[in-house]
């Protein structure tokens, strides 16, 4: 008998195995701020202003307070965030700000000496080696550990192991679907080597109905050493991570949640009792490429009297194609339900789009929110006690 190759394939039985959750909470658990060292910080310019004159300014005992508050540069904010919440934010993608007190003396002492510019290019060399903790894909997204990666793939409906065609190598990966060829495949070469026999996969379902493929990579490391990778498969491209389904709205309230097809984006939007058909009006631009559905509301609410729905689409559709009737939704809701045809740009693009409408896009992943939000809240409420401090309100006062 022919001896199996050295890896695993996977689809026809699913192993048990418990996935762990996608973002560890100690990746990005905030470190707590040393006051000491922050007001040590602050004295020397790292948090945005500087109390002592800068060597080659004024000259006369100036406040460099003022003139640097003046022309604060934006990069040196953004440092003093991702240093606070060593989260580095960049599109599609969270890397981890690897900032020790050395890193400090250094920015401080070209800050003190004028030199903004070196400073700059400093953070910037820091910022292009640090390493990703999560990073969107068209079709995957993923987060890591030293020893361990975790893979989100989103799949357009419920599926079984039966109906799966993963394959996991040390080296490789392959995934389809048997039963949706517009699926198409995803597969390519790792970055590293992991794990097959210690590694794992499982099917989830999201609370607002969305499915994905999870899995948990094991790292290929010699004993006692870890290791990050810069990237999960070779030659990734970074791109806004595709969804089967999904909602958006503005100030935390969902406006319209969508759902697609290979051919269909189906986008149902919530409206009163007594709203009636006649009142709602779509307007969708002759190229295809946004749209806008109003409705009326009571004095008072809405811009002009009226609820305005819509934007850029993500991708374009076919006007002609495109139709609405007011239903119910999947869960028993009064909506406006618009059925809009996909169009191609090219004969051979694929027609599955990665949001509904493009300001989907920049939305911070839901997986990420909490941990993102905890640590702006707490830069926000450490800068606001910085300013109170240099205003003297703390007993600092000028020097």
């Amino acid at each position: 008998m022919a001896r199996l190759p050295p890896h695993i394939i996977i689809g026809f039985a699913a192993f048990s195995f418990h996935v762990q959750a996608f973002l560890l909470p100690s990746i990005f658990t905030l470190t707590t701020i040393n006051r000491s060292r922050a007001l040590h910080s602050q004295r020397q310019g790292l948090s945005g202003d500087v109390i002592r004159p800068y060597q080659g300014s004024a000259g006369n005992g100036g406040d460099a307070r003022q003139q640097f508050a003046s022309s604060r540069p934006e990069w040196l904010a953004e440092l003093i965030m991702a240093k606070e919440s060593q989260i580095l934010r960049f599109p599609y993608e969270l890397r981890r700000l690897e900032w020790t007190p050395e890193d400090d003396e250094a920015v401080d002492g070209l800050l003190m000496q004028g030199k903004t510019e070196e400073a700059h290019s400093y953070f910037e060399e820091k910022k292009a080696t640090s390493v990703p903790m999560y990073r969107q894909t068209l079709r995957y997204h993923w987060t890591q550990t030293e020893t361990e990666i975790h893979v989100g793939v989103p799949v357009p409906k419920a599926v079984r192991g039966a109906n799966m065609h993963l394959i996991v190598a040390e080296d490789a990966l392959q995934l389809a679907l048997t039963d949706t060829p517009s699926f198409g495949v995803i597969a390519g070469k790792f970055a590293g080597e992991i794990d097959p026999s210690t590694s794992g996969w499982q099917l989830k379902q999201k609370p607002d109905g969305s499915h994905s493929v999870s899995m948990t990579l094991k790292k290929q490391t010699q004993p006692g050493t870890h290791s990050l990778w810069y990237q999960l498969m070779q030659g990734e491209k970074l791109a806004t991570c595709m969804q089967f389904r999904g909602q958006g709205g503005r100030d935390g309230e969902e406006r319209y949640h969508w759902n697609q097809d290979l051919d269909y984006m189906n986008v149902f939007i919530p409206i009163p009792m007594e709203v009636r058909g006649k009142a709602v009006q779509l307007t969708i631009d002759a190229a295809g490429k946004s749209m806008e559905l109003s409705y009326p509301v009571e004095a008072g609410e809405g811009e002009g009297g009226r609820v305005r729905v819509g934007g850029e689409f993500s991708g374009l559709v076919s006007p002609d194609e495109c139709s609405w009737v007011i239903d119910e939704d999947e869960k028993g809701v009064r909506c406006v339900c618009l059925s809009l045809r996909k169009r191609r740009r090219e004969a051979r693009e694929s027609t599955w789009w990665s949001r509904c409408f493009r300001e989907e896009e920049n939305v911070v992943p839901p997986e990420m929110q909490g941990s993102l939000e905890e640590g702006q809240e707490k830069v926000r409420e450490e800068r606001e006690r910085y300013e109170r401090e240099l205003n003297g309100e703390d007993g600092w006062g000028d020097e």
